[in-house]
C-alpha cells in the first residue's frame, strides 16, 4: 500500500507537467519511429499513449534502414520469429548476458530485438495493437537513428540522405553530416543506449519543437 501510495503522488507532481507540455506540443497525435525506445520518453513525458511500436527493442543499423527504405511494405507484413541473428557480434552478446529475449524478423530480414519482453506471445500482441496506432498523418512521423550497434558512418550517411521528413540522428563524433553530436560515456565511441540517451538529449536536441505543431515562431523551451 505504501509503494502504491507513493507511486500516485509521483503521476499526481507529474501530471501539471505533462497537461503542460500537451498545451505547447499541440497536435498531440504523431509517431515516433526509432532504431530503439528513445522515443518513449516523449509519449512518457506527455502522459499520452505509445503510438508507435518502437518501444522496448532495438534494431541493428542495416536492418533499420532496410526498414526504412520499404516501411510501408514491412510495417504491414507479418512478424515471424528466429532464434539466432545474422549478426555474430550480437549472438556473442546474447550468451554472454544470457538473454533470452525474443527476435522479430519483418520481411524475413528486418530484425526487431525485443530486448525488453519476455516472450513471442507478448512482443507480436504488443507489436500489431501498437502498429495499429501509428497515424495515418505522414506529416507527423518522426525518424530517429543514431550510431549504436556498430553503426558505421555509411550507415549514418545513408538515414542523413533518405527523403525522410522530420529526421534527427544522433553520434558520438561530428561526421561531418548533420547529426547532433551527443558524447558517449567516457571511452565509448558510440551514444549511449536509447533510456539513458533519453535523459541526456535534450541538451543537444529539442524534442518539444520537433514534434510540436506551434507556429515556429512560438520559443518552446528544451523539456523532453
Amino acid at each position: 500500500m505504501i509503494c502504491t501510495q507513493s507511486m500516485m503522488r509521483f503521476f499526481e507532481r507529474r501530471r501539471p507537467r505533462a497537461f503542460l507540455l500537451r498545451r505547447l506540443v499541440g497536435d498531440s497525435r504523431f509517431t515516433v519511429i526509432s532504431n530503439n525506445c528513445w522515443g518513449a520518453h516523449i509519449y512518457q513525458a506527455l502522459g499520452i499513449q505509445y503510438q508507435t511500436p518502437f518501444v522496448g527493442l532495438f534494431i541493428p543499423p542495416k536492418s533499420y534502414l532496410h526498414l526504412l527504405r520499404r516501411f510501408d511494405e514491412c510495417i504491414r507484413s507479418d512478424l515471424s520469429f528466429t532464434t539466432e541473428s545474422s549478426s555474430s557480434a550480437i549472438n556473442v552478446w546474447r550468451e554472454r548476458e544470457r538473454f533470452a529475449y525474443p527476435i522479430g524478423l519483418l520481411e524475413g530480414c528486418v530484425e526487431i530485438h525485443f530486448l525488453h519482453y519476455s516472450d513471442e506471445n507478448a512482443a507480436r500482441s504488443k507489436w500489431q495493437r501498437r502498429c495499429q496506432r501509428i497515424t495515418q498523418d505522414r506529416t507527423r512521423w518522426f525518424f530517429k537513428f543514431d550510431d549504436r550497434e556498430n553503426a558505421s558512418a555509411d550507415d549514418v550517411a545513408e538515414f542523413c540522405d533518405l527523403p525522410l521528413p522530420n529526421k534527427v540522428c544522433f553520434t558520438a563524433s561530428s561526421y561531418g553530416l548533420s547529426t547532433i553530436v551527443v558524447p558517449g560515456e567516457p571511452g565509448e565511441m558510440q551514444v549511449s543506449d536509447g533510456i539513458e540517451l533519453s535523459k541526456i538529449s535534450y541538451r543537444c536536441f529539442n524534442a518539444l519543437r520537433w514534434v510540436s505543431t506551434l507556429p515556429h515562431w512560438v520559443p518552446l523551451p528544451s523539456m523532453i
